[in-house]
């Protein structure tokens, strides 16, 4: 009996150990790739802060990444540029003509038409073939600008004129006009009568520079065949009031009478 106490003291001696070693094997973990344990803590753990990823742009398949970084922010002092026609400021309205007329008869050239009483008659040109009225500086529109002036010329052939002979003319006339003006640019050649005489007509625009200051012009030119003889009407206006003086051209062709 004895005996077999001893032998049950001795064996409860031996597994006392083992089963320890267990009890500290539970709190141990092996990370991947590594035999060395790692001692965790059975207890509650507050979880690391994580990085919230800034969110990236969802770009479809093509289209561009815009990179901001450089982007140079507006200057408040600096002055807005119109769009056309989005934000292009309403044009100041352009007055109506308030001419007084009278009639003008010219016996070299067996002419009269109607031309405002206040501009002047430029004698500086050949009476017998040319004349010419020029706008008072008191009454131009452009101050600054080119002084408005409507010029009528004569040329006898000695046989009867038709509207391809004045067509002919006209082509001959502007370019005249080419060599006196600094730049010179005629549009497209129309048919226009004047009463019974038939004829062309053409838009223009110019340039002329004095030297000082460059003139901006518009103007227009007819040519009709009357008889045996070519008459031009032409008018040069201010670049800007061209809309403003055509009405003194209308006046004039609506008015000129031939034969006279």
């Amino acid at each position: 009996m004895k005996r077999f106490l001893l032998l049950l003291a001795v064996s409860i001696l031996l597994l006392t150990p083992c089963a320890s070693a267990e009890d500290q094997t539970a709190d141990l973990v092996f990370a991947p790739e590594t035999a060395e344990p790692v001692t965790t803590d059975t207890s509650e753990q507050t979880p690391a802060p994580q990085e919230t990823p800034t969110p990236q742009p969802s770009v479809s398949s093509g289209d561009p990444v815009f990179d901001f970084s450089n982007l140079t922010l507006d200057d408040p002092s600096a002055t807005p540029i119109p769009v056309d026609p989005i934000d292009k400021p309403t044009p100041t309205p352009m007055p109506e003509p308030n001419y007084v007329y009278e009639t003008y008869t010219s016996s070299s050239l067996g002419i009269s038409f109607s031309i405002p009483y206040t501009w002047l008659l430029n004698p500086s040109t050949n009476q017998s073939t040319t004349i010419q009225f020029v706008e008072p500086k008191s009454e131009m529109m452009d101050p600054d600008g080119y002084q408005t002036r409507l010029t009528i010329e004569k040329v006898e052939t000695g046989l009867v004129q038709t509207a391809d002979d004045a067509r002919t003319r006209l082509e001959s006339a502007l370019t005249q006009l080419e060599s006196t003006f600094t730049s010179f640019t005629p549009y497209e050649i129309a048919s226009r009568n004047i009463g019974d005489a038939r004829g062309s007509y053409c838009y223009y625009k110019a340039e002329y520079d004095d030297g000082t200051k460059t003139y901006y012009m518009r103007g227009r030119i007819i040519v009709v065949a009357y008889e045996k003889a070519l008459y031009q009407v032409r008018i040069t206006t201010p670049q800007d009031w061209y809309s403003y003086y055509e009405n003194v051209f209308r006046s004039v062709c609506n008015t000129l009478k031939f034969g006279v």
